[in-house]
């Protein structure tokens, strides 16, 4: 259980950090290098999903390396399938019953990110088996 919170806490501190980055990389990318915002902002979403994907690997669940490619596909598939479930739950909740946007976005979000951390520490970077003791 302790280190279910140690890794929750790490989630939430790289889920910060990583809504920094997004940002200041974005702004850098086009107030600096003078790149468009569509170009920044995708650049920006492809360091973050890359940066992510390394510190769950490493720093959140640091005791869970498997398979490398494995994982990286598990997660780029994941993270695509959250984006259209919060999509869904978005429009769901403002656009069919109507309810203000900021609420159903936080609501959405927080949602979200629990469901996240769970996935990625059950399934994509799951604890790995023990080894079978047996005859050789």
């Amino acid at each position: 259980m302790k280190a279910m919170g140690r890794s929750a806490f790490r989630y939430l501190l790289i889920s910060g950090l990583s809504f920094v980055l997004n940002l200041g990389l974005t702004v850098a990318l086009h107030e600096v290098a003078g790149l468009s915002e569509e170009l920044s902002y995708a650049i920006a979403l492809v360091v973050v999903l890359a940066t992510n994907f390394l510190f769950l690997r490493y720093y959140i669940y640091p005791a869970r390396h498997g398979p490398f490619f494995k994982q990286l596909g598990l997660f780029l598939a994941s993270s695509a399938v959250f984006r259209g479930l919060e999509y869904v739950a978005f429009l769901f909740g403002h656009t069919l019953l109507g309810l203000p946007y900021v609420p159903v976005l936080v609501v959405v979000q927080a949602l979200s990110v629990i469901a996240k951390f769970l996935y990625y520490g059950l399934a994509v970077f799951k604890a790995d088996k023990p080894e079978k003791m047996g005859a050789v």
